[in-house]
């Protein structure tokens, strides 16, 4: 049974002009057990790299394009070749049907460094083509849908940042994650699931693997990703849920006392929303009904469609 599946792509047909016409060009599947990554890949030596997840129900890879677009965008902020959504998604594909797991709902990553370091006696004659590894994996650490408590936290600077200094690559979903786990270390030692990060000066980000939607009523809110955070994919294909059960829904720079005031908070990412019960100690109405429709909406791929045209409209405020 294989309920872990491990490939490595071809970095030069994924990130090439035109897909390979033989899938065996694609792709190269090996033992999950084994060790695959360069001592002098620049994931390694640099944490110089890209990645995207999400969750495979039952077949079917959640919001696959717009995660593909995301790490178009990713590639294009930290100076990598674009990749080749033709050959990414039929490498998916390849990896999907080498899975045979009973587990419905296995996770999903593409893994994508810069490549070996030319700056190195290996590297020198391989620079420039991308490492790719791409995996399916049903035993680690799966979604729930518990209902989780949050803290909100201070990123340490402020809300312009990202249009002063675009080399911080605020908005790219980089594989330096270093900060991102301090922060976990942190929730863990306040005792609570995850944490609501904030700008110096009182806005609202994301969390440190997630994204952060408020309701009003009957108004979905999330931050405006032009602050400088990713585009959440999961979050999209929320809205794209709550425009089809005649909600509002809005893009805004959301101050974070005004997150606090929320009716109710869901956490999206890797294909799911999740419940938040509790913010800064301040009690959240939770929906169990509701969330379980929300995910069955977009694991059955309904919102899929939608969610692929909703963006930020209009000029940044």
């Amino acid at each position: 049974m294989s309920s872990i599946v491990l490939a490595i792509g071809n970095g030069s047909a994924l990130f090439g002009p035109s897909a390979p016409a033989d899938d065996s060009e694609l792709v190269r599947f090996i033992d999950p057990q084994s060790q695959v990554v360069n001592a002098f890949d620049l994931s390694v030596l640099r944490g110089d790299g890209i990645f995207e997840a999400t969750t495979v129900w039952k077949g079917f890879p959640v919001s696959l394009e717009n995660h593909l677009r995301r790490l178009a965008d990713s590639a294009r902020l930290v100076d990598m070749p674009a990749p080749n959504f033709d050959a990414f998604t039929r490498a998916v594909q390849l990896v999907i049907d080498e899975y045979d797991d009973p587990e419905p709902g296995p996770m999903l990553r593409i893994i994508v460094s810069r490549g070996l370091d030319p700056s190195t006696g290996v590297g020198k004659t391989k620079a420039g083509v991308p490492t790719v590894l791409i995996f399916l994996d049903a035993l680690g650490t799966l979604h729930e849908l518990d209902p989780i408590t949050m803290a909100s936290m201070t990123r340490g600077y402020p809300s312009d940042i990202t249009a002063r200094a675009p080399w911080l690559l605020n908005g790219a979903k980089t594989l330096s994650y270093a900060f991102n786990c301090a922060v976990h270390r942190e929730c863990d030692r306040r005792g609570v699931g995850d944490a609501v990060l904030y700008t110096e000066d009182g806005y609202t980000l994301e969390c440190p693997n997630s994204s952060i939607v408020a309701r009003y009523g009957n108004r979905y809110v999330t931050p405006d990703p032009r602050i400088g955070i990713l585009n959440g994919t999961s979050q999209r294909e929320m809205f794209a849920w709550a425009q089809q059960e005649g909600a509002r829904i809005e893009y805004r720079k959301l101050p974070i006392a005004e997150l606090r005031d929320a009716d109710s908070l869901y956490m999206t990412h890797g294909g799911w929303v999740i419940p938040v019960s509790e913010l800064d100690g301040i009690t959240k109405r939770v929906d169990m009904p509701q969330i379980v429709a929300i995910n069955e909406a977009i694991h059955s791929g309904r919102t899929q469609t939608d969610a692929l045209s909703i963006r930020p409209v209009g000029d940044y405020i």
